[in-house]
């Protein structure tokens, strides 16, 4: 749910709605984000903290028999441990007084979409469009974690992630600077020469410049966070039934928060106005809760349900996995790009052939870029038929949800920020195939 600001009194009692409606959403992003062992872990906290809970009992996670081949290649993918996140390592440098609750959810959201690498890959756009934080806070909380340490952290490409740490070193300029900015391709293939050409340097300064760059980390958090910390757990299982995948997740069969019948009643019967404030706020988070548990229950669920589909010959009898992009997936799924992307990052799926990182079942264009590569009908995972329905379920989703109509150019530029590449010529023939009219003809 999104509110645009208005002028007058109004204004800043909106601004004040949308805030706290990010944070819950940026909490919800965050439960998405737990895997099996950090939902228990959350799901016994809240239990404690919150007295209308009525006991949970559940298994923390469980996993499957695995024998044969598939155990060697279950043990060959169990990662090292490594309890920190990025955020564990990068807000606590952050004086957290000097900033407002926009600006703190900012920071822990900016944390939590760092790759691995400790690139951030999603522009400002991209994240105030998923979480609903302006773009202005966005912007300002990206300037201050691109001053932590490592330095590099928070940039948008090698170029920056380097020059960020050149910064860090006192350098601001001159020729480094030029060939972090403008040649690294010369300085990979090792083009000496021409390098000295294009920055009017001799070849010995050229060599010390590549030296210093060769000195700088190109992942700054390489080695200081890790995924997996907890040990090898599937959060997804994948299990064959006759000529039909099952997809089970390992949630220790939790589906919701039940609400102790006694405190409602308590609730009901006092004239004590103070604690009735505080049970219904401790209703309000119980609600708000058991939904984004659905919210997480029913994503993995399609996005199991889609890995089996799309990956069933190489789950069966292994080889490479085929290229499922996450912006085609989104797509299809009906989700924001980031939200898969968050949706698998540090999740393991286990299926009949072996044990996998949920990550590794998917494709980016580039690195780390948010709605994948661009590709053309025919391609690998794009399908001319595929390519029409995507055409028929915009229309239609934006007819049901805003009521207003979508030109052929929209319509192309919107399938192209799914990876999509596809003209507006293409779009208005299959369009016609399907038997919708024109924007101006459509009712």
């Amino acid at each position: 749910m999104r509110f645009e600001f208005e002028a007058g009194l109004g204004g800043f009692m909106l601004q004040e709605q949308r805030q706290v409606l990010s944070q819950r959403q940026i909490e919800s992003i965050n439960i998405l984000a737990m895997d099996a062992q950090g939902l228990y872990e959350f799901v016994m906290r809240e239990q404690e903290e919150n007295p209308i809970i009525t006991p949970v009992s559940c298994e923390p996670f469980r996993a499957a028999d695995i024998g044969g081949d598939a155990l060697d290649d279950f043990l060959a993918n169990i990662p090292c441990d490594s309890a920190e996140t990025a955020a564990d390592i990068l807000l606590p440098q952050i004086d957290m007084r000097e900033f407002g609750g926009a600006e703190e959810a900012a920071f822990r959201l900016i944390a939590e979409s760092l790759n691995e690498s400790g690139w951030l890959t999603e522009t400002p756009e991209e994240l105030s469009d998923f979480s609903g934080i302006p773009i202005c806070v966005l912007q300002k909380c990206i300037g201050v974690m691109k001053n932590l340490k490592p330095a590099g952290v928070c940039a948008s490409s090698l170029s920056e992630c380097l020059e960020l740490q050149l910064r860090a070193r006192g350098i601001c300029g001159g020729p480094v600077v030029d060939i972090v900015r403008n040649h690294l391709d010369d300085v990979a293939a090792g083009s000496v020469n021409r390098l000295a050409r294009k920055i009017a340097c001799d070849s010995r300064h050229v060599r010390e410049c590549i030296a210093v760059i060769r000195s700088l980390n190109p992942r700054p958090l390489n080695g200081l966070v890790g995924e997996g910390a907890r040990g090898a757990v599937p959060d997804i299982i994948l299990s064959r039934s006759g000529d039909l995948w099952v997809v089970e997740l390992n949630d220790g069969g939790f589906r919701s928060f039940g609400i102790d019948e006694h405190y409602l009643r308590l609730v009901m019967k006092t004239d004590d106005l103070e604690l009735k404030s505080y049970f219904r706020e401790k209703l309000r988070r119980v609600r708000f809760l058991n939904d984004a548990f659905k919210r997480r229950r029913d994503t993995l669920t399609d996005i199991g349900e889609l890995v089996a589909r799309e990956q069933s010959d190489f789950l069966l009898r292994g080889g490479s996995p085929a290229p499922l992009y996450i912006g085609a997936a989104a797509y299809e799924l009906g989700l924001h790009p980031s939200t898969v992307s968050r949706a698998v990052k540090g999740k393991y799926v286990q299926y009949p052939g072996g044990f996998r990182e949920l990550r590794a079942l998917f494709v980016r264009g580039t690195e780390g870029g948010a709605r994948g590569g661009s590709r053309k009908i025919g391609e690998a995972g794009v399908s001319r038929d595929g390519v029409k329905q995507m055409n028929r379920g915009i229309l239609k989703a934006r007819q049901k949800g805003e009521g207003s109509l979508l030109s052929d150019d929209k319509i192309a530029a919107m399938l192209s920020e799914y990876g999509i590449k596809i003209s507006r010529r293409t779009v208005a023939k299959y369009r016609g195939e399907l038997g919708i009219a024109g924007m101006h003809d459509r009712v």
